[in-house]
């Protein structure tokens, strides 16, 4: 008698696939990201992207801000769509970049789904369960779907070998996987060594080292477009300066994304993205559990995404171990933590959870069919929801992503927000057609937008740090002089004429961004802005004299 786990790991009987169904599930697909991420430009990384994309084609652009002219880490990126700001304003490239990168993130995840699933209809529903996963059970803050930048289209190319290894391509996965890490190094780097967990998870069926070896040549040949800008960064440079950028990056600048014991600081909820994120693992190790796989000569079933979704995790488990096990040895932990150990599982649990439910109910269709549909109606409930959840906040809400940190005080959204972005964008405006091309303005902390509204550029700003270690360390000593601490919340204004002027002088800037709704301190510099003309309740400009 055949036991019901047997049975239940039988894989769910494939469909012919034809054409019209692929094309018509891709297009649902492509509403279903627009949907969710068709926020106004720009996002909340792409006045960092478009803007070095920009100065990357045309150095006059915003001539001698600090990010802009530090070392250029993502040169494919610019070489696939950053020409385009030659001739395009910046909002119509995102626009363009966006609906590009979520056209193939929709195309890919559907060869994907189905390569993983062969029934109609179900990737459009997995598609809704992995962007719920990436939204609320990550655990540093990575997602998928979102404005334009490198790692879009590094994550398409990713779908794209692993929909490979499923069909036992695995020197054309190998290559996928190549260009994923010359778009960006970390998420095809880290996707590189999580493929050698696919591989090694599929047994004696898998296809020997010795035979992959041209692939994985052909693979570092593509990879090396991505890896020789990212290992200049530190070339040459004296290692002093190499450790204390690893510090500022890794301990000042981005710890919610490189280190774990600060992921667990939460204020409504400790430890809160941790146990989500742990309840996915559980929910994805059950289902696994429900659906072994059934491996053949011509079909290993989901073996290789789930090995790759193991290694995932597994990378995850070792940054985790190296953050517990060096919270006494700073320079060692930042030199480590500083590759983002925790990305790839961010991203990849939530699309291993979500096959794997999608793959649980199917496969429950013919011996569980009142549990299949209540799996079905759950996950297609859980899913829709979150959607027009998202949906419905980008609709009431008509602020750029990358906007956002202008009208918030401490993290906390202020009631006039409205009134004070159009304020934000009006004083923008007045800068770029009032100021000359090469003006360099001392700017408020809390904003991440101005040289995309005024095109001009900045002494620092917070969101826009370097890449390259020289670069990185002048950043923060740059940020830590003209915003320090005692005056984080009150604004520039609260730190006098004298200050000022003197910042200005060592930083060649002409006129200083006063936001006048953290400090009312009153400057005797000329005010150039607002005019007699114009109404700005919450932005002023002074020359810096």
């Amino acid at each position: 008698m055949t036991s019901a786990a047997c049975v239940l790991s039988s894989e769910p009987t494939p469909v012919a696939r034809s054409r019209a169904w692929a094309i018509g599930e891709t297009a649902a697909i492509f509403v279903v990201f627009c949907l969710f991420a068709a926020t106004p430009a720009p996002a909340v990384n792409e006045a960092h992207y478009l803007a070095k994309a920009k100065h990357y084609w045309n150095p006059e652009w915003c001539r001698g801000d600090l990010f802009l002219e530090s070392a250029d880490a993502h040169l494919v990126f610019y070489w696939t769509i950053g020409w385009l700001t030659r001739g395009l304003p910046l909002v119509a490239v995102a626009w363009i970049g966006r609906l590009v990168t979520w056209g193939l993130l929709a195309w890919s995840w559907q060869r994907l789904s189905f390569a993983a699933l062969p029934r109609n209809g179900y990737a459009i529903l997995s598609s809704l369960l992995m962007l719920l996963f990436v939204q609320r059970f990550h655990m540093a803050g990575e997602w998928i779907v979102g404005g334009v930048e490198a790692k879009g289209f590094a994550f398409v190319l990713v779908f794209l070998g692993l929909e490979a290894m499923l069909r036992q391509r695995w020197r054309a996965a190998l290559l996928m996987l190549g260009a994923a890490t010359s778009f960006h190094v970390l998420v095809g780097g880290w996707s590189l060594v999580a493929a050698g967990a696919a591989w090694l998870s599929c047994g004696r069926l898998r296809p020997s080292a010795v035979s992959l070896v041209p692939a994985v040549l052909g693979a570092i040949g593509l990879a090396l477009a991505g890896l020789i800008p990212a290992i200049t960064l530190t070339l040459g440079v004296d290692p002093s300066v190499v450790r204390e950028a690893n510090r500022i990056y890794v301990f000042e600048r981005l710890s919610h994304h490189l280190v774990f014991f600060r992921f667990m600081d939460s204020e409504l909820l400790p430890y809160g993205n941790l146990l989500r994120h742990a309840a996915l693992l559980g929910v994805w190790l059950v289902c696994g559990w429900l659906t072994p796989c059934r491996m053949s000569p011509m079909n290993l079933g989901q073996r290789p995404l789930r090995g790759f979704v193991g290694g995932a995790v597994a990378i995850a488990v070792v940054g985790i171990l190296i953050d517990q096990a060096l919270l006494l040895r700073q320079d060692l932990a930042a030199k480590l933590l500083r590759y983002y150990w925790f990305r790839l599982s961010d991203a990849f649990l939530p699309v291993g959870g979500a096959i794997a439910i999608c793959g649980t109910a199917a496969s429950w269709l013919t011996l569980r069919p009142r549990a299949a549909r209540w799996l079905l109606f759950g996950a297609t409930a859980a899913g829709t929801l979150n959607l027009a959840v998202a949906a419905t906040q980008r609709v009431a809400d008509f602020r750029r992503g990358a906007s956002w940190e202008t009208v918030a005080i401490e993290g906390k959204l202020r009631h006039n927000a409205h009134d004070l972005f159009r304020d934000w964008q009006r004083m923008c405006a007045w800068v770029a057609q009032n100021t000359p091309a090469e003006t360099r303005l001392l700017t408020p902390r809390h904003q991440q937008t101005f040289k995309w509204f005024a095109e001009r550029s900045e002494v620092v700003t917070w969101k826009d740090v370097p890449q390259d270690a020289a670069s990185v360390v002048a950043w923060w000593q740059s940020f830590d002089e003209v915003f320090p601490q005692e005056f984080e919340s009150a604004g520039l204004a609260a730190q006098g004429e004298t200050r000022l002027r003197e910042l200005g002088r060592k930083y060649s800037a002409s006129y200083v961004v006063v936001d006048r709704w953290r400090s009312a301190a009153p400057l005797g510099f000329r005010r150039v802005y607002p005019t007699a003309m114009d109404a700005n309740a919450s932005f002023e400009v002074y020359v810096l004299e």
